[in-house]
């Protein structure tokens, strides 16, 4: 009894230090809120950009830094980072300004409908979702193991966990063409991989296209429903 109470309350500190150390504040990132307090937007950018590089985004740093960017005139970037945060809070309320950006800049690709939407949804609840499938999947199995070992075949309880297994797949492995925002101006689309490629169009930055592969040097794009090349640094991909 004693030694079940250790494991308990020795199992109870490690989950509480974790829930702590997710909590903790970033020393980076409290000198590049301090910065952006005090309206140094630039070198709170700075500090934000490296922050982001190393995968630490979160939705409020995204923010700040769509408005150090759309400040700047920076607004592929700040369209950018406004769609980086509506995929990961799914904030409908964002939808406006970035239609604001890119009809101000005559900007094209900017589409956000109930299935974007969905994805943005996905993406923010894929983790909770999974496990509580996990979860739920754990607990029929026991009830299939308890049926079989009284002689019983429960065909329902296992087509049901079949179903299961098959939703967190696709839940963990879902996922639709990234899409990308060009980041310069007189950025060439080509009809194939190769400088000696047919032009197809000139644009300007800010446009968002959908990527469908990517090399060293090429990225091939969907373009007003045409399959079309560009070289690898003029796209940011979302």
């Amino acid at each position: 009894m004693i030694n079940r109470i250790k494991v308990r309350l020795f199992l109870g500190i490690l989950f509480w230090c974790a829930i702590l150390n997710l909590n903790a504040q970033n020393p980076l990132l409290n000198k590049a809120d301090s910065l952006f307090a005090q309206q140094k937007y630039t070198e709170a950018l700075n500090l934000y950009e490296e922050i982001y590089s190393s995968g630490q985004a979160s939705s409020a740093m995204l923010l700040k830094m769509a408005f150090i960017q759309d400040g700047l005139d920076n607004y592929a970037d700040a369209l950018f980072y406004l769609d980086k945060y509506y995929q990961q809070s799914a904030d409908r309320n964002v939808v406006g300004k970035i239609e604001e950006l890119a009809n101000a800049n005559e900007l094209r690709g900017y589409s956000y409908d109930d299935t974007y939407y969905f994805l943005a949804l996905l993406n923010k609840y894929r983790s909770q979702f999974s496990l509580l499938l996990i979860a739920i999947s754990t607990l029929l199995l026991a009830y299939i193991i308890s049926k079989a070992k009284q002689g019983e075949k429960p065909l329902a309880a296992g087509i049901i966990q079949v179903m299961i297994i098959a939703i967190i797949f696709a839940v963990n492995n879902f996922d639709t063409a990234p899409r990308g925002i060009i980041i310069s101006n007189n950025t060439l689309l080509r009809s194939g991989p190769s400088a000696g490629a047919e032009p197809v169009e000139l644009l300007s930055r800010g446009h968002k296209v959908k990527v469908l592969e990517q090399d060293e040097v090429w990225i091939k794009v969907l373009w007003d429903g045409q399959e079309v090349y560009l070289r690898k640094g003029r796209l940011r991909v979302i």
